[in-house]
């Protein structure tokens, strides 16, 4: 009971941070419509403008894309390489339908590098956890297969980690082309958002850089805040048919020792 209410605590805590920022970004929001922050925030406007000349101005994209590649490579196996920073970087510099595109199959690349590396090597520490708790492999296992259901929602969930996510479900019994589109389904919200961000980071105070962000914060605190209900229903749930189980499996004997005493 002590962890369980450690657990809904935690996560709780951590919606109430994303949707308290979401707040403050609507603010600020709110804030730069004053005449007076208008006027300071152009001249700020005009220095970022001239920035984004000279990005543009980059003739080798090629050479950009490769190294996006190479990050997306280099985050499946040292995580403190983060994707919001890839995908908010390749929106900075690449037009908007080009960054999302090569943000999209550098995700789907990092995703399958840990698929298959959970399949070569298995899944690792998260692993290990899941075979000492039957709780959890309840949720993550389906009929000896990863859990389709909650691999979407760790996906949609933020601060889930990718790589190892990605590398358990490797070592799981669920086919490839299920586990990149489920997974791919999920992440890709956070994938556009991420983008857009990036995409309108010359104008911090605008409603199409703000926007994105308040978005973000307010659906990943709502859900953290939510899977607290999720996962409690899902326990309920299986205690109440695990009872049941018990409850027929009583009867039974009760009728079997009945009909052993009639003989």
């Amino acid at each position: 009971m002590h962890k369980k209410r450690n657990r809904r605590t935690f996560i709780k805590l951590l919606g109430i941070i994303f949707i308290f920022f979401a707040i403050l970004f609507t603010a600020l929001l709110i804030l730069v419509q004053i005449d007076e922050v208008e006027v300071w925030y152009n001249t700020w406007q005009q220095k970022l403008a001239e920035f984004e000349e000279r990005i543009a101005a980059i003739q080798e994209w090629w050479l950009f894309v490769a190294v996006v590649f190479l990050l997306f490579t280099l985050k499946s196996v040292f995580p403190l390489i983060t994707i919001p920073a890839i995908c908010l970087t390749t929106g900075v510099v690449l037009p908007g339908y080009a960054a999302i595109i090569v943000n999209l199959i550098g995700v789907a690349w990092l995703m399958t590098i840990r698929f298959f590396w959970g399949k070569r090597l298995g899944g690792g520490g998260a692993k290990q956890i899941i075979r000492k708790n039957a709780e959890i492999r309840e949720f993550l296992e389906r009929d000896g297969s990863g859990n389709p259901y909650m691999l979407f929602l760790f996906r949609l969930i933020p601060s889930f980690p990718v790589n190892s996510v990605s590398q358990l479900y490797g070592a799981m019994d669920i086919g490839y082309v299920e586990y990149l589109l489920i997974s791919l389904g999920g992440f890709s919200y956070k994938l556009l958002l991420y983008t857009i961000i990036g995409r309108n980071v010359y104008n911090p105070l605008s409603a199409s850089f703000l926007l994105p962000i308040i978005i973000f914060l307010l659906v990943s605190g709502s859900m953290l805040i939510g899977l607290n209900y999720i996962v409690d229903l899902i326990v309920r749930f299986k205690e109440k048919r695990s009872g049941s189980e018990e409850s027929k499996a009583k009867i039974k004997k009760g009728k079997e020792r009945k009909m052993h005493g009639q003989l």
